[in-house]
């Protein structure tokens, strides 16, 4: 596990946007978004790991394989690694009974979006992401009182109250995933589900924030959030990949405090048998 940290960190380097993943982060990451060995490929050069595919799945998406991270190490660009390792990637994911590969990537990075396009991969989704700091957090007057939830028993009501459902790595598979370190509550009303949040308490990020259309608007989800603020040890929310057609949750979080910090664009492939040569210096997705 630590060599795929350092090759993932090492590649990461020059990245477009400043990364810090601890080894611990790093773990995390790649358990929550599913990721399998078996389906995985890594490049050697003189004994030392310099490129990867990590890939991922979970029964949420059947036929379905997930790029976690890939990336070449700098000084190994240039000469036809991640084209090859993606041809692996999609023979050997074929055989296993894929049909389709998805991936994130940041819309700023043009360079490994024009190369993803040129592999053949589309755009399906675009996602926003936002960071409500707590002293931003426009705290709406509400009556709702929220309580602790199991995931366990949220999990099969949650997508009755989802306008959109969540990305790959908010899905219900992370959550699961994560364990004790996720944490949930729920406002009821009339003894049925009326509102729910699930967030990390260690890095401030929320996973899934729903609000049932018949009860939106009335502070629902910002009392959620104030108790998320009150369980995290972090001075602020974040909300990574949110759909944006997902108008509640985009006009809500603005309104709360938040401010957008990038974007991405969720894209999506179908597995073939030939895989289109393209150059490794341009792709790098997490």
């Amino acid at each position: 596990m630590e060599q795929l940290h350092r090759v993932m960190v090492s590649a990461f380097s020059d990245y477009v946007i400043q990364m810090e993943m601890p080894l611990a982060d790093f773990e995390r990451m790649i358990t929550t978004r599913g990721f399998d060995p078996e389906l995985s490929w890594v490049a050697v050069e003189d004994e030392q790991l310099v490129g990867f595919w990590f890939i991922g799945k979970q029964a949420a998406y059947p036929g379905a394989v997930y790029a976690v991270s890939t990336g070449t190490v700098p000084d190994a660009r240039g000469k036809g690694i991640a084209s090859k390792l993606f041809a692996k990637v999609e023979e050997h994911a074929l055989k296993a009974g894929y049909g389709k590969i998805q991936l994130e990537v940041i819309t700023s990075n043009t360079a490994a979006v024009k190369a993803y396009e040129k592999l053949g991969f589309a755009t399906e989704r675009h996602f926003q992401c936002f960071s409500l700091q707590k002293t931003a957090f426009s705290e709406r007057s509400t009556t709702a009182q929220p309580v602790i939830a199991s995931w366990s028993k949220l999990e099969p009501l949650a997508s009755e109250l989802w306008q959109k459902p969540p990305s790959w790595q908010n899905s219900a598979f992370a959550v699961n995933a994560l364990g004790d370190e996720a944490t949930s509550y729920k406002i009821e009303q009339n003894g049925k589900l009326a509102a729910y949040i699930t967030f990390t308490r260690k890095t401030g990020s929320v996973m899934q924030l729903a609000v049932a259309p018949e009860h939106r608007g009335k502070g629902f989800a910002s009392a959620l959030l104030a108790v998320a603020f009150a369980n995290v040890e972090k001075e602020a929310l974040t909300f990574i990949n949110v759909d944006e057609s997902d108008e509640t949750i985009m006009q809500a979080l603005p309104k709360l405090g938040a401010i957008k910090t990038l974007q991405q664009y969720e894209m999506h492939r179908p597995l073939q048998t030939v895989a289109e040569h393209v150059e490794e210096n341009d792709l790098t997705t997490s």
